[in-house]
């Protein structure tokens, strides 16, 4: 890596001639931001293109459209012939088209909530129904529980396990009782949380309950007539019949919005590319241009009209083998150290720096596994913590008095599983496990929590 950038930085951290080092070290790692956004650009474009050449992922009439338009951008990009102020307007339509494609990923995101909570439900008739219905004896599933919990020679608790077993197992709580916990737990863990960790935790409670209702659900009509089917179906009276018209529907749903996640999944991974690209290009040395030729090459053949071939892009890829995982974990470091630098914004301003460094700090956003990530903080409008929970108590007891019970129990095991167990003997885990069991009459819905806790247990060990 650059060893006089390496050397800017020890100097900026220790406060030596920073007005000389910092335009150095932000035009440097501006450069190797670059680099590595050319590298993530040539490797999520081919997946994209391929995955969809192959029929892989399925694209509508929206999802083209971007893609159209990013198609547009990468021969721009190509071109290398945009003035500054196409620039801009090229980095202003990407914002827009992330912004856009945020929104419908959130719409996304609130229709698998919702159509999970059926899902759980249906799981739980399923032996019944399939006639798999197996005698469960609540002692002997209790020592079964007990050995994927306590499985070192201290007999601690394994709260990450404990937290997805409290989720499957038989909700058998009344509805007083689940409030009293949701209050409590939420005040233990929440109550001290700042403005950003507050709306974090109320998101998260208010997605995994069903109960969030984002903008854009409107523009999937398609997943909105199969909710307000499911709004219809009673758990409680189901036939056969009924049964597997309901599961075949939410298999089929489900496979669907599964199919267009990942496509605006890939696309907002190429938009954050881009944009990362178009943010520290101007400050791309000769050399690191150079360095970035076989990511042109692998672009130019996905784009031109003939056919490539394999061995094509093979060798366009073969010449930075091995580059992009040096250069992100080099980056990786050099993200923490910017982070720790010792220079106020009035002084970054002073040395006429604030642009290349907001350029900076948006690329290093850009390159995390959040691609979802807010380029700029918004400065919530958040409720206290109280008023927060009590508006969610509130909603989450209106929908409670009005749900089905098989339906409620899924969303109470959904928000519990949000939340810290209270548990802090193992006493105390045996007594809920042994009266969860108990209290279920229902041999159904015993059987179907204990496969799907065996099937974490398998997955775990």
């Amino acid at each position: 890596m650059n060893r006089e950038m390496i050397q800017a930085r020890k100097a900026l951290l220790a406060g030596r001639e920073t007005e000389k080092n910092l335009p150095y070290y932000l035009r440097a790692l501006a450069g190797s931001y670059y680099r590595m956004a050319f590298y993530n650009l040539a490797m999520r474009y081919t997946t994209f293109a391929e995955a969809v050449k192959e029929g892989l992922q399925q694209t509508d009439e929206r999802t083209e459209a971007y893609a159209a338009q990013l198609k547009k951008q990468l021969a721009a990009l190509l071109a290398e012939q945009a003035a500054p102020e196409e620039l801009k307007e090229a980095i202003d339509a990407l914002f827009v088209m992330r912004g856009e494609i945020t929104v419908l990923m959130q719409a996304l995101t609130a229709y698998t909530d919702k159509l999970y909570l059926h899902e759980y439900a249906l799981k739980r008739l399923a032996p019944a129904m399939e006639d798999t219905t197996e005698d469960i004896d609540n002692y002997a599933a209790l020592e079964e529980l007990e050995s994927y919990l306590f499985r070192d020679e201290e007999q601690k608790i394994s709260y990450d396990c404990l937290s997805f077993l409290v989720s499957e197992l038989p909700v058998r709580m009344t509805k007083g009782k689940f409030m009293e916990w949701v209050r409590s737990m939420a005040s233990a863990a929440y109550k001290d949380a700042d403005a950003e960790g507050l709306h974090r935790a109320f998101y998260m409670l208010y997605s995994t309950a069903g109960l969030y209702e984002p903008e854009g659900m409107e523009q999937f009509p398609e997943y909105a007539e199969v909710l307000q089917y499911f709004s219809f179906v009673d758990y409680r009276n189901m036939t056969e019949e009924q049964y597997r018209d309901a599961k075949e529907r939410l298999e089929k749903v489900t496979k669907r919005i599964s199919s267009d996640v990942e496509v605006y999944f890939s696309l907002i991974e190429i938009v954050n590319s881009l944009l990362m690209l178009f943010f520290t290009v101007s400050y791309a040395m000769p050399q690191e241009v150079e360095q970035t030729e076989g990511c042109r090459q692998v672009l130019r053949l996905l784009l031109r009209k003939e056919p490539y071939t394999e061995e094509e892009i093979a060798e366009a890829f073969a010449s930075f083998e091995g580059e992009p995982e040096e250069l992100d974990e080099f980056l990786a470091e050099e993200k923490a150290y910017l982070d720790e630098l010792p220079v106020k914004e009035e002084m970054i301003s002073a040395l006429m720096q604030k642009e290349l460094y907001t350029r900076v700090r948006y690329a290093g956003l850009l390159h995390t596994d959040s691609v979802f990530v807010e380029l700029e903080k918004n400065e919530r409008q958040q409720e206290g913590f109280k008023e927060s929970l009590e508006a969610f108590c509130t909603r989450l007891s209106e929908v409670l008095e009005n749900g089905q019970r098989a339906v409620n129990r899924a969303r109470m095991a959904q928000v519990m599983q949000m939340l810290p167990m209270p548990f802090t003997k193992k006493s105390e885990v045996q007594k809920y496990i042994l009266a969860a069991l108990e209290n279920c009459h229902d041999m159904s819905e015993k059987t179907a929590a204990l496969r799907e806790i065996r099937k974490l247990a398998e997955e775990m060990w």
